[in-house]
């Protein structure tokens, strides 16, 4: 049985990937058009008293007309503050998001959550203005609130592109176990164990309901969190294998003897009907809140409601690893200003409004009180959907993480009074990896890396859910990863991060 963490005692602590309602998280560097000074323009457009319209892209469902009530409250407050109207625009796919960007449609802020690559390909394809002058001139409320560890992690070559969320920076990760039959079966699950005391968990609910699926994808198409204690580096492609460590070495991460071990252990969990047996071609998300018990998932504080309220189960966490930091968590799921933006004095001034006015940005996330929520307390420290409202179809779903800054909001009705308390401190607390701040220019072998990921679909998802034998089937994987040309991904990676770490 793999072990990376042993009672006790810390050994290897594990790395994740971001799963987003609409979405995806990255980064890169490039020169992306820089945003040119307007100031004049900005300060004509003050003395004149002109209302700007600004156009927001935001991630999750709403109903349009649930999205044009609150825009039209939003406005009410910005037209005041900073002569600014608000169109809001949500629930936008990637290829819409991707045409309307290409074409150079006029929006001014845009959550990229949902571009493959995220915040990678936005800088790579020249999408995003830089932020430097306006985030100094405009943004000064922001750079108060924000952690200036996280906010380097959304520089590329210097320059600012992004202003990360006030969201889960450091990431921990582990499984979400459902409470009601750990309950009835007597489980007491560990806040931290091993891969072993997992087993132990998922063998003993099999033997008990032997119909029900032990363990389920976090998301459709075989969907899991990361749960290996590396920096992806961007894209997988080249990795540290343990951001724990010293070492700076970029490696091969399919090639390493963690993952061979990780993919022997799932073969084995297969083979044994621990594992959902359409896991890698199932379509259904949530698949908790079905014949599912547990899933791989991503912790921190909070996460249990979050979860209940996407799968209507409450949980235990097993975590397997403890809170650490890498450059695509905290520049993942955030807002960029388009280069189509026709006023970013405005989109900035609006986005500092979002980082420091819990009125605004209460709006923004949780949309009109009566209507989308009700306070439960007197304090109006707690909210929940009105009596008789669906909770999944109030018609503008409450996605609090991907708005710039959900720590000035009230907190869902089963959550805890100082999440937002906790959620500080678990962000300060991660472990940085020895290359955070580092963004992986794959411009010079695009050939190679296509060509890689090619091969990566081909075979990572299999092998990790254990639905291709290791022994059989991971030589061949490194095999053609090496035919493709990752090493010369390796080598390219290797010589931009040694370059990145002189520099610091």
């Amino acid at each position: 049985m793999v072990k990376f963490y042993k009672k006790g005692m810390i050994v290897l602590l594990a790395g994740l990937m971001v799963a987003g309602l609409v979405a995806c998280g990255g980064s890169q560097e490039s020169s992306a058009p820089k945003s040119e000074s307007t100031n004049g323009v900005a300060k004509e457009e003050a003395a004149s008293g002109e209302i700007v319209k600004l156009v927001v892209w935001g991630v999750g469902s709403a109903d349009t007309d649930d999205c044009n009530e609150v825009a039209a409250a939003i406005s009410e407050i910005t037209r005041e503050k900073i002569g600014v109207e608000v169109e809001l625009v949500r629930g936008q796919d990637a290829e819409q998001i991707n045409l309307a960007l290409t074409s150079g449609e006029a929006i001014d802020l845009l959550n990229y959550n949902n571009i493959n690559g995220q915040l990678a390909s936005v800088v790579r394809n020249n999408y995003a203005l830089a932020l430097d002058d306006l985030v100094q001139e405009y943004g000064q409320g922001a750079l108060a609130v924000i952690n200036p560890l996280d906010l380097d992690a959304c520089r590329f070559k210097g320059s600012l592109y992004a202003l990360p969320n006030m969201k889960d920076t450091s990431r921990s990760a582990g499984f979400a176990m459902r409470k009601d039959i750990c309950d009835e079966l007597g489980i007491v699950v560990p806040e931290y164990g091993t891969y072993d005391d997992a087993y132990e968990i998922l063998t003993k609910v099999h033997e008990a309901y032997p119909d029900m699926y032990p363990l389920v994808p976090t998301w459709g198409g075989g969907g899991m969190q990361e749960t290996l204690p590396i920096d992806p580096l961007g894209d997988y492609l080249g990795v540290i294998e343990n951001a724990f460590g010293d070492s700076t070495k970029v490696v091969n991460h399919y090639a390493t003897d963690s993952y061979r071990e990780f993919c022997e252990m799932m073969y084995k969990w297969n083979q044994e009907g621990l594992i959902m047996p359409d896991a890698t071609t199932t379509t259904e998300n949530n698949l908790l809140s079905g014949n599912g018990f547990a899933m791989f998932e991503n912790w921190k504080p909070g996460k249990e409601l979050e979860v209940f309220k996407g799968n209507a189960r409450e949980v235990y966490f097993l975590k397997v690893i403890k809170p650490y930091k890498y450059t695509d968590v905290p520049n993942g799921n955030s807002f960029m200003i388009p280069y189509s933006s026709k006023h970013p004095e405005k989109a900035m001034q609006l986005w500092n409004l979002m980082f420091t006015d819990a009125e605004v940005s209460n709006l923004f996330i949780n949309g009109i009180e009566g209507k989308h929520y009700v306070y439960t307390d007197a304090s109006k420290t707690f909210i929940t959907t009105p009596e008789g409202v669906d909770s999944n179809a109030t018609g503008y779903s409450s996605v609090d993480w991907s708005w710039p800054n959900q720590q000035l909001t009230p907190i869902w009705k089963g959550g805890i009074a100082d999440l937002w308390t906790q959620l500080n401190e678990f962000n300060q607390s991660g472990t940085p990896s020895p290359a955070h701040g580092f963004s992986w220019n794959s411009n010079s072998v695009l050939n190679q890396v296509t060509a890689c990921n090619n091969v990566v679909s081909a075979y990572h998802t299999a092998l990790r859910w254990g639905a291709m034998d290791p022994a059989e089937n991971l030589p061949k994987f490194i095999e053609e990863l090496e035919a493709a040309g990752i090493n010369e991904i390796i080598a390219e990676k290797q010589k931009q991060l040694d370059e990145f770490l002189a520099g610091k």
